[in-house]
């Protein structure tokens, strides 16, 4: 079998590691996490996370994982007010689209396209749990920017942690964040 050529591919990938999570930038936090960085959190966290959930698979789970922000090397980090203005369906299109044209050529395109719109539907328990985990790593980057003085990141708290609940390890990290937070000498809005 022929290999595929990879060669324009893994400029886009290493941009990932170049590309701020701009949702970040625009509370005013310096010194923002890349792409990238965000990305490798999310995937270890799911190593470790679905190790401790009967039922999952390992394999699929770490390659969602991998994959679900992946069109972000072409499209960038399109933060929350981005899609309340663009709408969901146009920002799910749009990194589609992107996504096929990294990895289109690729001989496990169909694949690769299946477990990111399986993501993106949550239709499997292994999707569900990386967008858990997904949303676990943001406040755990939220409460990491707090702890060195950056404010205004309530939005990026969810206000119940109804979305973990499904993953008992989600929930008890999720629940452990909020009591750290709890825990810091100011406090956040009360109403968020």
């Amino acid at each position: 079998m022929d290999q595929p050529d990879l060669s324009a591919f893994l400029p886009r990938l290493l941009s990932l590691k170049l590309l701020p999570r701009t949702g970040w930038l625009q509370r005013g936090v310096r010194d923002v996490e890349s792409i990238a960085e965000h990305s490798y959190s999310v995937a270890v966290l799911c190593l470790l996370i679905g190790d401790q959930i009967e039922g999952i698979d390992r394999g699929r789970l770490l390659a969602i994982a991998l994959l679900h922000d992946l069109a972000e090397s072409l499209l960038g980090d399109l933060p929350a007010t981005a899609t309340r203005l663009l709408g969901k369906a146009t920002k799910r299109q749009a990194e589609r689209d992107g996504l096929v044209s990294l990895i289109g050529h690729l001989p496990q395109a169909d694949e690769y396209l299946a477990l990111w719109e399986e993501y993106t539907d949550g239709t499997s328990r292994e999707a569900r749990l990386v967008k858990a985990v997904d949303r676990l790593e943001l406040m755990a980057q939220a409460i990491a920017y707090e702890r060195v003085g950056a404010r205004g990141l309530d939005e990026f708290w969810p206000p119940n942690d109804d979305w973990a609940a499904e993953f008992p390890p989600v929930e008890a990290l999720a629940a452990h964040l909020r009591a750290e937070r709890a825990k810091l000498q100011w406090q956040p809005d009360p109403d968020v």
